[in-house]
């Protein structure tokens, strides 16, 4: 009796200890099912052991970035040369009561602009003398080519007014190009040609004169303007010459 209720009791504890392993196994399942579901979780709890320690480390500075100021080639009144700002080349033109004057606006060799220091004295003096040089030059440099068509029947009247009408042009240092038409009349035609050559010598020098077919063309060019030092060079030698 004694042996049957000892053999009853060890199968109820193995029963019981079985059970009691499947019960700790479902639990450390159900832990790992948790992880793999939810891992942030245990990512925030793995942060909490840090969030207490204080950060020592000073943050990092951001650098502050550097702004291009352009520089210029200052020239002073004795032509000494300088690089500085625009802004201070204006305060040192202040400061001194000069005129800061652009010279270049950019030189290809030191690939800056240059200015000067310039007395208002100066400076109108050489605005007046570009401004002469400037006017000198178109005065030098002839305009676009007029056309001007003459009929060998023309009238001795209405060939004066052309003959005005081309000198105008000329004057205005405009070329001409001036085409006869012989209509029968050659001879006529050649009188007319030589007539305005003639009248416009004064102003115009030929350039071309050609006859072919039924058409005599002659091409005429304004006399532009010596500049002064030419001019002035021909009167000394003329002088010279006179001596």
């Amino acid at each position: 009796m004694a042996t049957h209720t000892l053999c009853k009791t060890l199968r109820l504890f193995n029963y019981t200890r079985g059970i009691s392993c499947h019960l700790n196994l479902l639990c450390i399942n159900t832990q790992r099912l948790q992880y793999k579901i939810t891992p942030e979780w245990n990512y925030f709890d793995s942060k909490k052991s840090y969030s207490d320690i204080p950060d020592t480390g000073d943050p990092p500075v951001p650098k502050k970035k550097k702004l291009f100021v352009p520089r210029i080639t200052l020239l002073s009144e004795t032509n000494e040369m300088t690089v500085v700002t625009l802004e201070e080349a204006q305060k040192l033109s202040k400061r001194r009561n000069l005129k800061l004057v652009k010279i270049v606006d950019f030189d290809t060799k030191s690939e800056r602009a240059i200015y000067k220091l310039m007395r208002m004295n100066d400076f109108l003096d050489a605005e007046t003398k570009s401004k002469a040089e400037a006017k000198e030059a178109r005065n030098r440099s002839m305009k676009d080519e007029k056309t001007m068509t003459v009929s060998s029947k023309i009238s001795e009247n209405d060939l004066g007014t052309k003959i005005k009408s081309i000198n105008k042009m000329l004057g205005k240092k405009h070329g001409v190009r001036i085409i006869i038409s012989i209509d029968g009349n050659k001879e006529r035609a050649v009188e007319i040609a030589d007539s305005i050559i003639a009248d416009s010598k004064d102003v115009a020098k030929v350039a071309t004169k050609s006859s072919g077919g039924l058409t005599i063309k002659v091409i005429l060019r304004p006399v532009l303007e010596q500049t002064n030092e030419n001019t002035t060079e021909n009167s000394n030698s003329s002088n010279d010459d006179t001596k």
